[in-house]
């Protein structure tokens, strides 16, 4: 069962072959590095679109779905669930 959060999240990323390629995450002051990115999509807000992506961190044994807004530029941490 996914647990829904929409919380605030800082991401550490890069740009390679014209793909973001999301490297870790802050949330709720721990760190949570990417293994694996699964998907990524984007869905139309207004005049703009959201960036979703969903991510495995083997880590923490969890698979998360995080979100970039291009209106106000900031990531969220939309659900996660166990894995």
């Amino acid at each position: 069962m996914a647990f829904q959060v929409f919380e605030q999240v800082e991401v550490i990323g890069y740009f390679h072959n014209l793909k973001f390629e999301i490297k870790r995450f802050k949330w709720r002051n721990s760190i949570y590095k990417v293994s694996k990115i699964n998907s990524n999509w984007k869905t139309p807000k207004g005049n703009s679109f959201i960036f979703h992506y969903s991510v495995i961190c083997e880590k923490q044994s969890v698979i998360c779905e995080l979100s970039f807004n291009l209106n106000d530029l900031k990531w969220e941490l939309t659900q996660y669930d166990n894995i």
